[in-house]
């Protein structure tokens, strides 16, 4: 098949989801007529319709703060496919919320809300599943086959958050071992959304110099108090690694506590070279704010016996069902079903490149999202070479030095974001 049928195929099917998209999602149906755009005809005609990452945080804060949860059914509808008619009699925090929510087929999603402000994006279980079984078919891909041979060890505290707690079942159920390092069990806490609104609301009023004493206080205590748990949680794992240090571990861990594991590992005597299974790690993004040494990749590698081929590490965000696997030369991949964008900084328009690469903000279009609208421009600056990879796939790659514009001195201001602030607001005031 030639590559112009291939990209006429890939134009009508954007045009689908595009047709079937603007009859079921308010504001986009809203920005495509105030656009002009009736059809998909080439791929830069979706750039306006990309909505920013910014989107899943427009409601009012005093929705939250005051409990006005039917205005916040309303706001997160504008946004979804599928209608948000859920009664929240009885609901009094975010957690409740978003746990009433679920029950009715909505599986919300929320960011940290680091600025202060949390993210919230509608999903359903469709978009669990297809995320889920992406996951599986990337580390497939690798050679990590699901079979249960395998020693698991999910590093991170439990949030009771029902999309991690999904993923660590799925894991655990295609991977462990019936002997498999037992994980701890502790109390799941149901204040998980609410505990980091309010470490984001403080961490923001002390940086203004307004913030409660007794309310920073108490924010530090219970911090500390997670901190102890995750630290008792890390060395139960520790403890039993060291019992198993021949024998296969797949790790599933973000890299600011799986280095705490290996740091520990190293106090209990342990060395480079002792762990000899053939053990593997699944992991997505960066530091998540957390400084760690330059060197702490190889660190982790040589302490824990991890291989580039039992290195499953992709490129993703929470608006997205599929990852951008890396390759062993350290870039990242744009699966079918994903197609990227690389915009100007403010967001509006394709940035031009040189020399077969192209930087800029990274959007994309998933075609697999059934919840939302499939399309988002992240706050991520990239590089992408569009002359295939050295590891010998064609297409686009994506290098691995990826910044938000927010860490840079930049800032992170999408031209199209207030306008569609604007129209989601519309839909809550009505």
């Amino acid at each position: 098949m030639s590559t112009t049928t291939n990209q006429r195929e890939t134009i009508e099917a954007l045009d689908e989801r595009f047709q079937e998209r603007r009859r079921q999602v308010p504001v986009l149906a809203k920005r495509a007529d105030a656009e002009g755009i009736s059809a998909i005809r080439a791929k830069e005609d979706l750039v306006p319709l990309l909505f920013p990452h910014t989107t899943y945080k427009s409601y009012p804060e005093t929705l939250v703060s005051k409990g006005r949860w039917a205005q916040l059914n309303r706001w997160l509808d504008s946004l979804s496919t599928h209608r948000v008619d859920v009664d929240v009699t009885g609901v009094e925090t975010v957690d409740d919320w978003i746990e009433r929510l679920e029950s009715a087929g909505h599986l919300v999603t929320s960011s940290s809300g680091t600025s202060g402000k949390a993210s919230f994006l509608n999903k359903t279980r469709r978009d669990r599943e297809t995320s889920l079984r992406n996951m599986l078919d990337g580390l497939a891909d690798l050679g990590v086959v699901p079979e249960r041979t395998w020693h698991v060890i999910p590093v991170g505290p439990d949030t009771g958050v029902s999309a991690h707690q999904a993923t660590r079942d799925m894991i655990l159920d295609a991977y462990a071992r019936p002997d498999s390092i037992p994980v701890p069990t502790a109390e799941v806490r149901k204040d998980h959304y609410s505990y980091l609104s309010r470490v984001a609301v403080i961490r923001k009023a002390m940086a203004d110099g307004t913030a409660n004493p007794d309310d920073v206080a108490a924010i530090e205590a219970d911090g500390a108090n997670r901190q102890r748990q995750t630290e008792e949680r890390l060395r139960h794992f520790a403890e039993h690694i060291l019992k198993r240090r021949h024998e296969r571990i797949f790790f599933n861990s973000m890299f600011a506590p799986l280095f705490r594991l290996c740091e520990i590992l190293e106090e209990s005597g342990a060395a480079a070279g002792d762990l000899t299974g053939e053990n593997a790690l699944m992991t997505g993004g960066g530091l998540k704010g957390n400084t760690l040494p330059p060197d702490y990749q190889e660190r982790i590698f040589r302490m824990l016996n991890i291989s580039p081929s039992r290195f499953y590490h992709y490129y993703s965000m929470q608006e997205l069902n599929l990852r951008a696997p890396r390759c062993a030369e350290g870039r990242y991949h744009v699966p079918a079903g994903l197609t990227l964008f690389v915009l100007d900084k403010d967001g509006e328009a394709p940035a031009s490149g040189s020399d077969g690469e192209v930087e800029g903000r990274a959007a994309f279009f998933d075609s697999t999202v059934d919840g939302r609208w499939g399309g988002t421009i992240t706050g991520d600056k990239i590089r992408v070479d569009l002359r295939g990879c050295p590891c010998g796939r064609q297409g686009e790659s994506i290098h691995p030095d990826i910044v938000r514009y927010s860490d840079l001195r930049d800032d992170d201001k999408i031209a199209c974001a207030g306008t569609i602030d604007a129209y989601v607001r519309g839909f809550v005031a009505e």
